[in-house]
Parts: structure tokens; sequence; C-alpha cells
């Protein structure tokens, strides 16, 4: 029997890291891997809205359809002018979290995946507002990873970094501001 010699042996490197750049600091956001303030931010969101031919809004269902949330109906409505003035449509994700012990597997198990959506219907803008992170993180890798769709994530935490945009602690404030930069900008065109 041979002996392994050493160079047989082939070192490698660990595993990859899960994101390739840090979360944006506060009233920062990320634009395209670059940390950028957040009004510059919102300016930039406005601009790609603007341009988009087929432009989505991705919200909890919780927020827009049922109001499970105190504020869900003031939330909806700045969501439903939001989308609006951005020209786009608005596609609700359902909690994705089973209720166990007892789940019920048509809804649960098998929910909405916006990114299965995201690619049939050809958006070429998404952006998502306070859709649960570890479903927005998983979507948002599939959809910059299998679609030529821009993504852009309002997020209420730290942000999303597999997002081409991202913007964190988003409220519904933020919300408002970046529907009157979307309107001021089209009626400048």
């Amino acid at each position: 029997m041979r002996e392994k010699q050493a160079e047989d042996y082939c070192w490698l490197v660990g595993p990859e890291p899960a994101a390739q750049v840090a979360h944006p600091e506060k009233e920062m956001a990320l634009v395209d891997g670059e940390m950028v303030p957040a009004e510059e931010a919102l300016t930039e969101i406005a601009l790609k809205v603007i341009q988009a031919k087929k432009p989505v809004l991705v919200v909890p269902a919780r927020i827009i359809l049922f109001s499970w949330e105190e504020d869900a109906p003031a939330k909806a409505r700045a969501l439903r002018e939001l989308a609006e003035a951005m020209g786009a449509e608005i596609r609700p994700i359902f909690d994705v979290r089973p209720q166990y012990p007892i789940a019920r597997t048509a809804v649960e198990i098998n929910p909405f995946h916006g990114d299965l959506v995201i690619a049939h219907e050809n958006y070429d803008v998404v952006v998502f507002y306070g859709v649960e992170c570890l479903y927005a993180d998983v979507a948002l890798k599939i959809i910059s990873q299998g679609t030529k769709c821009y993504t852009i994530a309002l997020c209420g935490k730290i942000g999303h970094v597999d997002a081409s945009i991202t913007l964190r602690d988003t409220g519904i404030e933020r919300v408002k501001k970046l529907t009157e930069i979307i309107r001021t900008m089209r009626q400048g065109d």
C-alpha cells in the first residue's frame, strides 16, 4: 500500500463568505456594491423604477392584504401609493413560517415563490419591502443569479447585500419620501 505523500494533499480555502460586501451602515445604503448616503440611494431607486419597463413591488401579505399588524392599513396605503407612482404591480408574499405542530401543507410548505414569478413574468425591476429577511435573502440571491432583473431591497433592519440596491432601516416615512421623489421626477419628464 502506497504511503500518502505531502504533495498529494491539497489545501483548500474554507467556505466562501455568504456575501462579498458588508451590510450598509446607519443612514447609508449599498448601490451596486458601493456605500452611499441613504438620500442618494433614494434618488437612484427612483431613477431605476422610472426607467423600468415592467417593475414589481413585493410585499408581505400580512401588510397589504390582511390587517394583522396594528399599523397595516397605513402601510398598505403608503405601499399602494408607491406602486402607483412606480407604475408597478404589487405581488404579496405570504408568511412562509409553518405553524407547528400542525402545518397546513397547501399554504405553508408550498408558499408563493416570488423568485419564480419574477423569472416567469419577465419583470425588469423588483422592489422588496418588509419581506421577512430569511425569505428575502434567498429570493434575492436566486433572482440576481437567475434573471436579469434589477433588485432593490427596502429593509426595516440591516439590509440585504444580495440586492443591487439595499436601504436599511426603511420605515413607512422613507417609503413616502421615495414615492414623492418618484412623483417629482415623473413630473419633470
